[in-house]
């Protein structure tokens, strides 16, 4: 069974140990602390530590560990705040 999370707080980060951009949520709030799945387009197009919101699904599978993936494909045209 999966979760959403409405308008969570996301941010980019460059990860050195995976050597690339990613999404993860910021800190404080009721969400799962992990990375969030998106195309490496969408991460690619934001600035690193950029900020914004959007609507995450927590994806639960016995093949692969728990991991958030974001609910709209077109990251870039969020808002930032």
């Amino acid at each position: 069974m999966s979760r959403v999370f409405p308008n969570i707080s996301l941010q980019t980060y460059y990860d050195n140990r995976r050597k690339k951009i990613r999404v993860r949520p910021t800190e404080g709030q009721d969400v799962p602390q992990l990375c969030v799945s998106c195309s490496k387009a969408q991460r690619q197009q934001m600035t690193l530590g950029t900020v914004f919101r959007i609507d995450v699904k927590l994806i639960e599978s016995e093949k692969r560990k728990p991991y958030l993936k974001a609910q709209t494909k077109i990251l870039g045209q969020l808002s930032l705040f």
